[in-house]
């Protein structure tokens, strides 16, 4: 199975790259829109109108819609979760891919970013009670496709699934043990 790491330009890709690989999979760091893979993965850090900036400067958002809309497997990380919705209050100018509907509000609690660790809520097994890291101030309040949940002075969703497409507030890759272990139950 072969993992394709978008690079933007907008985060430290090591850690990624070292947990998809531990994941089992041959991980390549890409550039440029390339469909030769089995899953594309977007991390982000910073802005939401910085990156999706760089989604339009590397030619990436028709060709990630694209892949979705052929039901291919797609995880997006911390902001790469964040640019699957329509927009966010960070950057009211920037356009997310719009895939799930919404926009990403401010965090509600007074120290914000929020850094560490942090419990998930979730009906679903894989998700449930354990234990993920964030770094962030902004996330979705709620979605439909919300499949797991944290609360941080107000819940927030932390995770998105549709079909084959997954978006995760935190950062499993962070996420010690655990976090290897949900990326290679949704990479394959």
């Amino acid at each position: 199975m072969r993992a394709g790491i978008i690079n933007l330009n907008t985060g430290n890709l090591l850690s990624i790259v070292s947990a998809v690989k531990k994941a089992g999979f041959e991980t390549v760091v890409i550039d440029k829109p390339q469909a030769d893979f089995d899953v594309l993965l977007l991390p982000g850090q910073g802005r939401f109108g910085f990156v999706a900036a760089q989604l339009d400067k590397y030619n990436w958002r028709e060709f990630i819609l694209n892949w979705i809309a052929q039901d291919k497997r797609f995880i997006g990380i911390c902001v790469g979760m964040q640019l699957m919705f329509e927009s966010s209050v960070e950057d009211t100018d920037a356009k997310g891919l719009g895939v799930f509907s919404g926009q990403i509000q401010k965090l509600k609690h007074a120290k914000t970013p929020m850094v560490g660790w942090a419990k998930l809520n979730s009906e679903n097994e894989l998700f449930k009670d354990d234990y993920v890291y964030f770094v962030n101030s902004y996330a979705i309040a709620s979605s439909k496709y919300c499949i797991a949940s944290v609360n941080y002075a107000g819940d927030f969703c932390a995770a998105v699934q549709k079909g084959k497409l997954y978006g995760f507030q935190f950062h499993p890759e962070k996420s010690g043990l655990y976090g290897r272990e949900l990326l290679k139950q949704c990479l394959n």
